[in-house]
């Protein structure tokens, strides 16, 4: 058999189905990364929460690093989303903690 080029090989294909949540074009969609949520608030019916990231920029001349914060994201969403961010955020909680040793009561 002929040496085969090595072509690169489809690791994404995901049709967008009828009544499912569609991935395509997820691969754009952007990460978010934040080390706080400081503000939140309610209005008209939209839930809001800011969130908030540190940058580092060197050390200042006493060796201490040099800080500042920065707005990397608004999150905007009606109760019914703004509850199922609640659940995947006390999921993702649940999971990160430590399980309790020693026998149940």
């Amino acid at each position: 058999m002929a040496d085969e080029p090595n072509t690169p090989k489809i690791v994404e294909s995901i049709p967008s189905i009828q009544g499912g949540i569609s991935a395509i074009a997820s691969g754009n969609a952007p990460f978010v990364y934040f080390d706080a949520a400081p503000f939140y608030g309610h209005l008209n019916g939209i839930g809001q929460v800011t969130l908030e990231a540190a940058r580092l920029f060197g050390a200042s001349e006493d060796g201490k690093a040099i800080i500042d914060r920065v707005i990397v994201g608004h999150l905007r969403g009606n109760l019914l989303a703004i509850k199922s961010l609640r659940a995947a955020l006390d999921g993702i909680i649940l999971m990160a903690e430590p399980v309790p040793e020693g026998p149940a009561n």
